[in-house]
């Protein structure tokens, strides 16, 4: 013990300490700790009142459990971990939350909530028990509330907390917010204004837009990659300023195709760069059909994502349509992370792929009709313009960029993406390249009103047909499907007769030899299909 006068900050302490009391310990003490410190006890009544209001919750704006925690009938003891927990989410419960179902801490930075992965929250709760241990008299208590313990039953405590705890669905939840450094845009308006915490935004651009920038580069580049198609630039504007929002009510998924060296890659990575966190890769085995069950942390990493791009196709693969179908249609989809629960969100993202080989598929319906657009680069750069330095060049206007992106923001809004013949062209002449059973049913088939064929007659010619064209045929459940689908014609069933009426094969001798040298082909002339 020691005689010295105390100090006010020996005052401040005691009062602190004071005011995590319960009110019956803190009557016994008033009078003496008053005396000590040579203040009126109503005096310190106040400063201990004001102490108390500090631990709640602030503005009163607590829901019923804030009010709880901090009621005095029910304030735990000074310094247990459950009195150091409700402080410590008294004091962060601004800046903290805690996702269970994804096991992670986030922390508001002043533009956006970033993922914990420092332990921040760990350190702000070590910061919490150096506090009380530095206001505690007693050397024992003093030791236990700076144990890694007590630190650890802190932060386990406060993730429950209610003024913490957040859900999955609460994060980048307006899809007409994009958040920038310099601030956040309104999509429906291209009105810019300032972050709120109450946002909760995860994700943030690289750039701020400038309309005032020039972008003199990124201008002679797109005119280039498109060889002047003013119709087609408007449509990649729109389509980039559609992938700005996380609406995803047109359904589709863009497919950037043609040989190397024509700006496909350098557009994308462009894309991709202004978006910043906004913008995430999948490998193309997410989208690629496979005998395997891909693990879903390959969907959880999209979540959140309004541009997902993917990388080089490759030869021989084929697409996987209910899963394009699944990821563009707009539903909640369920997916987890390693080692965490399953969660389920919505889908934000527009898909763009590029390759210079197009994946095939085994079905063309009218799902897969609305969804694909093919977008074909077909200006081959010469060796002698090839830029290495392109994309850095274009970093420098990257705020122009994201201008540009959000005027066709405005004008996909007025006009929906609008493809161009190029693109419409492009996308029928693959579609009927790929759709197997609709040629074999324009080149093999006759709409006849007393046709009749049989089930099994029609299945073998179709499967030979198949085959010919190196395409797998499906089953004989499949094929019936397709007729009831794509021609309207279901399969009638009697004592009698089991076959489809309205519908006649053709001589095989109309088509020449199934041997895959000399089938004809549909072509698409002006928006029809034609044989050749």
């Amino acid at each position: 013990m020691t005689d010295r006068k105390p100090t006010a900050e020996d005052a401040r302490r005691e009062i602190e300490q004071l005011s995590w009391l319960p009110e019956l310990e803190y009557v016994l003490v008033r009078k003496e700790k008053a005396a000590a410190f040579d203040l009126p006890v109503g005096t310190l009544d106040k400063l201990v009142r004001r102490m108390r209001d500090e631990h709640r919750i602030a503005d009163g704006d607590a829901d019923d459990d804030d009010l709880d925690d901090d009621d005095e009938g029910t304030r735990p003891p000074a310094f247990t971990d459950e009195a150091l927990a409700l402080k410590f989410a008294a004091d962060h419960r601004d800046g903290f939350r805690y996702v269970a179902r994804w096991g992670k801490w986030l922390w508001f930075d002043g533009q956006r909530w970033a993922f914990d992965e420092t332990l921040k929250a760990f350190d702000k709760a070590r910061e919490t028990c150096r506090r009380a241990s530095a206001d505690c008299n007693e050397d024992r208590v003093r030791k236990i509330l700076a144990s890694a313990k007590t630190v650890a039953a802190v932060e386990r405590l406060a993730k429950s907390d209610r003024k913490l705890a957040a859900t999955v669905a609460q994060w980048d939840a307006d899809p007409w917010l994009l958040n920038t450094p310099g601030g956040v845009v309104d999509l429906k308006t291209g009105k810019m204004r300032g972050h709120r915490a109450d946002d909760y935004m995860t994700k943030i651009t690289a750039t701020t837009p400038d309309n005032a920038m020039p972008s003199p580069r990124f201008d002679a580049f797109l005119d280039r990659i498109t060889g002047g198609d003013k119709a087609l630039q408007g449509f990649l504007q729109r389509l980039a300023g559609y992938a700005l929002t996380g609406v995803t009510t047109e359904h589709a998924m863009a497919f950037f195709y043609g040989e190397g060296s024509n700006g496909k890659s350098v557009t994308i990575d462009t894309w991709a760069g202004v978006l910043g966190d906004y913008h995430t890769t999948a490998p193309f085995d997410t989208l690629a059909a496979s005998k395997n069950e891909r693990h879903p942390t390959d969907v959880a990493d999209l979540n959140g994502a309004r541009l997902v791009t993917t990388g080089e196709t490759g030869e021989g693969r084929y697409w996987d349509e209910a899963k394009l179908k699944t990821l563009t249609g707009g539903d909640r989809v369920k997916a987890r992370f390693m080692r965490q629960d399953f969660f389920e969100f919505t889908p934000q993202f527009k898909l763009v792929v590029a390759g210079n080989h197009k994946p095939s598929l085994r079905t063309v319906d009218e799902a897969i009709r609305r969804r694909l657009h093919m977008v074909p680069f077909d200006v081959i750069i010469p060796v002698a313009e090839r830029d290495q330095q392109l994309k850095a060049k274009l970093r420098k206007e990257w705020p122009a960029i994201l201008d540009w992106m959000l005027e066709g923001c405005l004008d996909w809004q007025e006009e929906g993406l609008k493809p161009p013949v190029a693109v419409t062209a492009a996308s029928e002449a693959y579609l009927a390249e790929e759709d197997t059973f609709g040629r074999w049913l324009l080149e093999r088939c006759d709409l006849d009103a007393n046709g009749l064929a049989g089930s099994t007659e029609l299945f073998q010619d179709f499967d030979a047909y198949a085959r010919a064209c190196n395409e797998p045929a499906g089953s004989s459940k499949d094929f019936r499907e397709k007729l009831s689908r794509q021609a309207g014609i279901v399969e009638a069933r009697t004592k009698a007769v089991r076959g489809y009426r309205g519908l006649k094969l053709k001589p095989k001798t109309n088509i020449g030899t199934f041997d895959g040298l000399r089938l004809p082909r549909l072509t698409v002339v002006g928006g029809e299909e034609k044989a050749q």
